[in-house]
């Protein structure tokens, strides 16, 4: 019985520059993301903080006046 030859990775059927433009692209696209959250988690932040921020002085008017400080 002939023994089946190996069948070879598909990844492997391409040429070495194929292959090394497919993984710069990939990292662009990463890096672009990355960029894209970073700016999000940002805007998140600041969001959140402006809403502390608007609580914080809620709270202290709040407080003047239940002291009778107003």
């Amino acid at each position: 019985m002939a023994k089946e030859p190996e069948l070879k990775h598909p990844i492997l059927d391409k040429p070495l520059p194929t292959i090394l433009d497919e993984i710069e692209s990939a990292t662009v696209d990463a890096r672009k993301a990355a960029d894209e959250a970073r700016l999000a988690g940002e805007k998140a932040a600041e969001e959140v903080m402006r809403r502390l921020r608007k609580l914080f002085l809620t709270m202290a008017k709040d407080i003047t006046k239940e002291l009778g400080e107003e």
